[in-house]
């Protein structure tokens, strides 16, 4: 089941480090949609292109039925960074013999119900509760407020940037 995500939008004003904002990664990598219904995963692109072929390490994931999660795939690369070249080698070729991880950071169904009414804080607990130990998902890392220090540490390390979310 598609559905199509929420993209992200540039901020023209400075931020806000109160703590009304969960700040996260902005991971460098494809997006991609996972559902499961009908006890079958299949994966879409932000585009509504069906790509469950290309990944098949997320295809027997132990996850609740019903469900779509939304997420970015990447290649970790030296130190667990991004590699997006290494992520596009992978998308365009299934012999690509690059590890890849489902970096998940919202949940949009649980069990066949639309969840984005809930909170942003209670969908992030809710994904952390049902994401099973596996060596190819996870779910990402944020924290409350602090964006001015979370992104100067983004910077240092010469990642892709940050994400801020309302949550009250």
């Amino acid at each position: 089941m598609f559905v199509s995500p929420m993209l992200l939008g540039k901020s023209a004003t400075p931020f806000n480090d109160d703590d009304s904002y969960i700040t996260e990664l902005k991971l460098d990598g494809i997006r991609l949609l996972l559902s499961k219904f009908d006890n079958k995963i299949k994966l879409y692109s932000r585009h509504n292109n069906e790509v469950t072929s290309l990944f098949k390490e997320l295809l027997n994931l132990d996850i609740p039925n019903g469900i779509v999660l939304d997420g970015e795939i990447i290649v970790p690369g030296e130190g667990g960074k991004p590699d997006f070249e290494a992520m596009m080698e992978r998308f365009m070729s299934k012999k690509s013999p690059h590890f890849i991880q489902y970096c998940v950071f919202d949940i949009i169904y649980y069990k066949g119900e639309k969840v984005t009414h809930l909170p942003l804080l209670e969908r992030k607990e809710l994904l952390a509760s049902i994401l099973p130990k596996h060596p190819h998902i996870l779910p990402t890392q944020w924290l409350i407020g602090k964006a001015d220090q979370y992104f100067e540490l983004v910077k240092q390390n010469e990642l892709e940037g940050i994400v801020m979310s309302i949550y009250i």
